[in-house]
């Protein structure tokens, strides 16, 4: 089979691993890990190892976290080390318990719960021990303030903007929409996510937003799901009793596989530009950090304008920033006034907020032109007054000195 496999030399260029993989249909460059993956008639995936010059099968964490939560016996907790690690580990702590609280209590019970509350978890555990509750990730929103008429197929296309929509076992989005008594639809919607990272954007980007573009009637009501009443139902009427459901391993297997490959489709796209035009070349992804706080933001004003009015500047970057804080904390705006593309740079805190920022701003249109929203790839380089042309750096020299030229043209503007 490995002689059926593209190949690389170990530790070669970037460029070189992508001649090698450009003609092979199943390779394909995955963002997300910023390596190239490649899809096997059995749907698994392999991973080049760059250092030792092979491809290495994918251990996807998420998918075995999925696969141990869907399988795992109730009553059992799998996070408890065996009873003989336990034996070990206890031994060990028994010096520490002593001197910890060595003052001389030699009654049984003192001893005993001063023990137990160093020594960590028992061995054997009592009829009324429980074990410790493992947090379920919540990858759902709930939407409320649709219109009676939404169909499906419009929530499907606005919401999966945001990631990847979860699927059942038949291949359909888990899109749930609630109904009165008499079979209408309530204006109440229930959406789950493949990931987590979604729910957030969901909440960035479409809470209070219109489901249809230029009808206001359509604002929308988006919040996190909330299960917390789910298992307070199961103690009235017998739930208790209802038969486990059985799952199909292999389907399962397959099933999160799939939205997996979604999942990394959806991350190429966010990345890639608008379609028109040549499409990035592959050894320019490879320098692209995978996870970038710093958007750039194309189209944002006109170099004509910034010589009009002196107070642009700063209104513009004040506009931005407010802007732009909706969907996370931002740590710095740079307008680059040397530009004829107008460009602007937003650096945030967190990477989910970047990733926001470009599904939000790319396509919108300021000012009369169409922006043009981008993560930084690390090859960029902007100009601005001054010569200063890096990303993401505060500018105080070069923002002191406008400072100063605004007030002088006021002083003009004054006489």
């Amino acid at each position: 089979m490995s002689s059926l496999l593209p190949s690389a030399a170990a530790g070669s260029s970037a460029e070189a691993q992508a001649a090698a993989f450009a003609d092979d249909p199943r390779v394909y460059f995955n963002k997300s890990t910023n390596t190239w993956r490649l899809e096997q008639d059995d749907e698994t995936e392999l991973e080049y190892d760059s250092v030792k010059g092979a491809w290495v099968p994918v251990l996807d964490e998420d998918l075995l976290r999925r696969q141990q939560a869907a399988y795992s016996v109730a009553g059992v907790d799998e996070e408890t080390p065996a009873a003989p690690v336990l034996k070990r580990e206890n031994k060990k702590r028994k010096v520490e318990d002593y001197t910890g609280y060595g003052n001389g209590n030699g009654s049984g019970n003192g001893g005993a719960s001063s023990s137990s509350a160093v020594a960590g978890p028992s061995p054997k555990r009592g009829k009324n021990d429980k074990p410790g509750e493992r947090k379920s990730k919540n990858t759902a929103v709930y939407v409320t303030g649709l219109p009676t008429d939404t169909e499906p197929d419009e929530l499907m296309e606005r919401f999966s903007k945001c990631g990847v929509i979860e699927e059942d076992d038949s291949g359909d989005p888990k899109i749930k929409m609630y109904a009165r008594e008499d079979g209408s639809f309530n204006g109440e919607a229930l959406i789950v996510y493949f990931k987590e990272d979604s729910v957030i954007l969901a909440l960035n980007l479409l809470d209070e937003a219109e489901l249809r573009l230029g009808q206001p009637s359509t604002v929308m009501k988006v919040a996190k799901a909330d299960f917390s009443h789910k298992g307070s139902s199961s103690s009235h009427g017998g739930a208790q009793h209802q038969p486990r459901k059985t799952i199909d391993k292999k389907a399962a297997t397959r099933r999160i596989g799939k939205m997996q490959k979604k999942y990394n489709r959806k991350l190429e796209e966010w990345g890639d530009d608008d379609g028109f035009g040549p499409q990035p070349d592959p050894s320019d992804r490879l320098a692209a950090p995978t996870q970038s706080r710093v958007v750039v933001l194309k189209h944002m004003f006109k170099l004509d304008d910034l010589e009009k009015d002196a107070t642009l500047l700063l209104d513009l970057k004040e506009d931005v920033r407010e802007e732009c804080s909706n969907l996370g904390e931002v740590t710095n705006v740079t307008l680059y006034d040397n530009e004829p593309d107008g460009v602007i740079t937003v650096k945030f805190k967190e990477p989910v907020s970047a990733a926001a920022c470009v599904i939000k701003m790319n396509g919108r249109y300021f000012d009369g032109q169409r922006v043009i929203a981008e993560l930084y790839t690390g090859r960029q380089r902007f100009k601005r007054s001054g010569g200063g042309d890096e990303i993401g750096e505060g500018g105080d020299e070069e923002e002191g000195r406008r400072l100063e030229q605004f007030s002088q043209w006021l002083m003009d503007e004054g006489e």
